[in-house]
């Protein structure tokens, strides 16, 4: 395939996942620009709106160099916002490309928080019956998401206190690795709090769903001129390493770009 001029921006956090990345999908090497926005410091933003918008004013401004937006499962909600900003910026839509899409339900968010205290207290060799921190209360993520937050990284902190005192873990190492551990989660969970609560703006353009064999998707993207899914014989977990993934990508970018010129 001929090289195609432009840039794509992508939201995809990649944290410690098993999970190949965007970047597997090697656009780079057909002359695509990949600008990966979501990187560290990540905001602490809770909100898809604010999020992206910071994300917006840290790696922009864009323009019509873009072609395409791109988005990783619970990033979704934020790449749609950054299409809107940049149909905002431009007057000019562009498809959003989702890989395994979806959006962070309060579910997945408590799942998320629990595994979390549970990675903290292993590696602190807390007490398994004393690694459970507080349930989340659902309507908070979205009434009083700061509340939320903070009181998640309080619970984070309260497992890391339980760290036995038997000589067996230095008091000043387990503290200070409990903040360590605690201030990086707290970005994973900051994220996806604000994938929650996402408003999914209208932007004009078209949704392109690219799904493994189980994941379960909407029919219509809420917000997206038209919607199509493509589905992938492959797991999750290597989805992105798919070459039909990468060619249909590919695809849609050669029409953008033959539009553009």
């Amino acid at each position: 395939m001929n090289e195609i001029a432009g840039t794509v921006l992508v939201c995809d956090y990649v944290g410690r996942r098993r999970q190949a990345p965007v970047s597997a999908l090697g656009l780079h090497q057909h002359g695509i620009t990949v600008h990966n926005v979501l990187t560290s410091p990540f905001p602490r933003e809770l909100t898809a709106a604010t999020y992206a918008d910071q994300l917006w004013h840290r790696n922009g401004p864009f323009g019509t160099e873009v072609r395409a937006v791109l988005g990783y499962c619970a990033a979704a909600p934020i790449a749609q916002e950054l299409a809107a900003s940049l149909r905002d910026a431009t007057g000019v839509p562009v498809p959003l490309v989702l890989f395994d899409g979806e959006p962070a339900t309060a579910a997945s968010i408590q799942a998320e928080y629990l595994l979390a205290a549970d990675k903290l207290g292993e590696l602190l060799s807390v007490d398994p019956a004393r690694r459970t921190p507080p349930a989340i209360d659902p309507a908070g993520l979205r009434s009083r998401p700061r509340e939320a937050i903070e009181s998640m990284y309080r619970g984070l902190l309260e497992v890391g206190g339980h760290a036995p005192h038997d000589g067996s873990v230095d008091p000043e190492t387990a503290r200070a690795e409990t903040e360590m551990f605690a201030a990086y989660y707290l970005d994973w969970l900051s994220h996806l709090i604000a994938a929650h609560n996402a408003s999914w703006p209208a932007w004009g353009g078209s949704a392109v769903q690219i799904v493994s064999r189980e994941h379960d998707c909407v029919t219509e993207w809420p917000g997206a001129l038209s919607t199509e899914t493509i589905r992938i014989a492959a797991d999750r977990d290597t989805l992105l390493q798919q070459p039909e993934v990468a060619a249909a990508v590919l695809s849609i970018l050669g029409k953008e770009n033959s539009h553009a010129g």
